[in-house]
């Protein structure tokens, strides 16, 4: 299968200090791959050169066989390469609602002037993305709070506000920065579960994470440790080699 996602000799430092060493791996398209690592391995540097955020020092990286290094986030969100953070990123005072006919604005044909003043092809627009807002309620689960303010809900619950978000934007490759944080257990495996179907429906993921119960889902696991990747494999293997057991699991 083809690689949706190509980082090659990505290197990053900051202030003399050399926080990605020459980095290269590959996403193939239609899979769930994870990247993993002890705190410090630099994860977040390279999501952030990944989605457009920060720039690398050299090296590419080639999204749906072009390389974007030099595009900016909102041209990598157009061409379907979507991330989502850390924290939840929610407009608090909208509703859930709210927030996701939000997510849908980048595929809309018309204007500012066209939604002022109500035009027939706006009005189209606008029962399209609600409709698209309702559908992402459903099926993330969001039904009963879908009127509530975004900001007053429980963590897991802004944390699917965001999935589905990023969602109903259309993504060819979602990118999840630990999205597994600050999340209960029986809140993690309905997120794998809703990764499972994600991926089941041609979403390819890059899942970031240091929840090796979450990474899973994946089907290949590429270890990051002191800026360098020290393993990839399936989670079996990397369970088992000795460098990760040593860097990330504490053996």
């Amino acid at each position: 299968m083809a690689a949706l996602l190509e980082v090659r000799d990505v290197a990053r430092s900051f202030r003399g200090l050399q926080v990605l060493r020459d980095v290269s791996f590959d996403v193939e398209e239609g899979g769930i791959v994870g990247l993993i690592g002890p705190n410090g391995a630099g994860k977040s540097t390279l999501f952030n050169i990944i989605s457009g955020f920060l720039a690398s020092d050299r090296g590419q990286v080639i999204y749906a066989g072009a390389d974007i290094s030099g595009r900016s986030v909102p041209q990598r969100s157009r061409a379907g390469l979507v991330r989502t953070f850390q924290t939840p990123q929610v407009f608090a005072h909208l509703t859930v609602l709210e927030n996701l006919i939000a997510g849908c604005y980048k595929h809309t044909n018309t204007g500012v002037l066209a939604n002022l003043f109500a035009s027939r092809r706006s009005r189209s627009e606008l029962h399209r993305m609600h409709a698209d807002a309702e559908a992402a309620c459903e099926k993330f689960g969001l039904t009963a709070v879908r009127h509530r303010p975004a900001g007053k809900l429980p963590g897991g619950q802004q944390r699917l506000v965001e999935l589905a978000r990023a969602v109903i934007g259309k993504p060819r490759l979602l990118c999840l920065d630990e999205p597994s944080s600050g999340l209960n257990t029986g809140e993690v495996t309905g997120l794998m579960a809703a990764l499972e179907r994600l991926a089941a429906e041609g979403i390819t993921i890059l899942l970031v994470s240091h929840d090796m119960d979450l990474v899973k889902v994946a089907s290949v696991i590429h270890v990051l440790c002191f800026g360098e990747i020290i393993a990839r494999g399936p989670l079996v293997e990397i369970r088992r080699d000795a460098r990760v057991r040593e860097a990330y699991l504490g053996a």
